[in-house]
């Protein structure tokens, strides 16, 4: 049997040609997975002004011009609102040096404990209860004290996020433009013999990944809406704010009310509230998470994958110890992808008799 040395070389260089070129665009990799992601969740409207006779790119224009219209609206009404609340918050929380035990103790609810511990020491004499205690709430001040200035000290750089902001919408808007020409180029890498199996695959892509991010951005706005009115119910300060913090944070399934659980909770210790107030803040986002987990995830999320939520559980630690908050985040869509592309491979390719 000969070797098609032409074939052979021609296939070795191309493996090299792409190997050269994922290396020189490893840097660009989040750019181009934020703008497929941005792409997914709006091409349903573009494609259904498309079918109103509109011209795709003028679809495009349109769904941007909106965007940018609805952006500008929410900058000028609710972004300075929110800008206050968070500097509220970050004043409950405090900054380096600005809370002490001192300041702790007046807060009734550890003032009691603070009480308690002294009373113990007059009773129980060299015990020092009151002044473990007070080393205990020192300690805490200073980690609690030097967390957000950690976290705003680990953030990217200014000109980084401006340039991640400005060019994922724009490598979107030629996603979303020449999609139709884009998936014909895809399709054309494929044989006859293997064509009609391509466009499965594409359409399994589609519907599995566009249905996931869409339903899942749904679910951050249902998340959102509820905690907020549900702290704004019991009267936690800056509700809005943790409400969308929840919501965003929710991404990470299971997640989102739970952060903003404690946010809430934290939010009313450190402005001195009772205990009372605390508990209702926790059973408020604990409704929030008995609604989500009952209600929405299974109808918006689980309708569009079908994990069980422990497995969905696990997918995301493990996404969380291979690569943080990012895989994470991308972690349960990409394994129930590569789940379905293989079932899908498996059921066509016994199909076609090649395996």
């Amino acid at each position: 049997m000969s070797i098609n040395w032409t074939k052979l070389i021609f296939n070795f260089l191309l493996i090299i040609v792409l190997i050269a070129g994922l290396i020189f665009y490893r840097w660009v990799f989040s750019y181009m997975l934020a703008a497929i992601v941005f792409t997914y969740i709006l091409d349903p409207t573009v494609t259904w002004l498309e079918s109103k006779r509109l011209p795709r790119w003028f679809a495009v224009l349109i769904l941007y011009l909106s965007i940018i219209g609805i952006l500008v609206w929410f900058t000028s009404r609710l972004i300075p609102e929110l800008i206050a609340q968070g500097n509220s918050l970050l004043t409950i929380l405090g900054h380096e040096g600005a809370m002490s035990a001192d300041y702790l103790i007046q807060i009734p609810f550890i003032n009691s404990i603070f009480e308690y511990a002294g009373n113990l020491d007059a009773q129980i004499p060299g015990l020092g209860a009151a002044t473990r205690f007070t080393e205990i709430l020192d300690n805490a001040v200073e980690f609690i004290a030097r967390l957000p200035k950690f976290l705003l000290d680990n953030y990217s750089s200014i000109i980084s996020a401006v340039s991640f902001i400005g060019m994922v919408p724009l490598i979107s808007f030629f996603l979303l433009k020449d999609k139709h020409k884009i998936r014909k180029s895809l399709l054309g890498l494929s044989s006859n013999r293997y064509f009609e199996l391509a466009i499965i695959l594409l359409g399994k892509i589609d519907s599995t990944v566009g249905t996931y991010l869409r339903a899942m951005l749904f679910e951050v706005i249902a998340v959102s809406i509820m905690a907020s009115t549900a702290l704004s119910i019991v009267g936690v300060s800056n509700p809005v704010l943790i409400g969308i913090s929840a919501g965003v944070a929710n991404i990470i399934p299971y997640f989102g009310p739970f952060f903003g659980g404690a946010l809430a909770v934290l939010t009313v210790f450190f402005e001195g509230g009772a205990f009372l107030n605390m508990l209702y803040a926790a059973l408020a986002m604990w409704l929030v998470q008995v609604i989500d987990n009952n209600i929405v995830y299974p109808v918006v999320v689980g309708t569009t994958i079908n994990m069980h939520p422990l497995l969905v559980l696990l997918t995301v630690l493990a996404g969380g110890w291979y690569g943080g908050i990012f895989w994470m985040l991308v972690s349960v869509p990409l394994v129930y992808l590569i789940y379905s592309l293989v079932s899908v491979l498996y059921v066509n390719l016994k199909e076609y008799r090649i395996i």
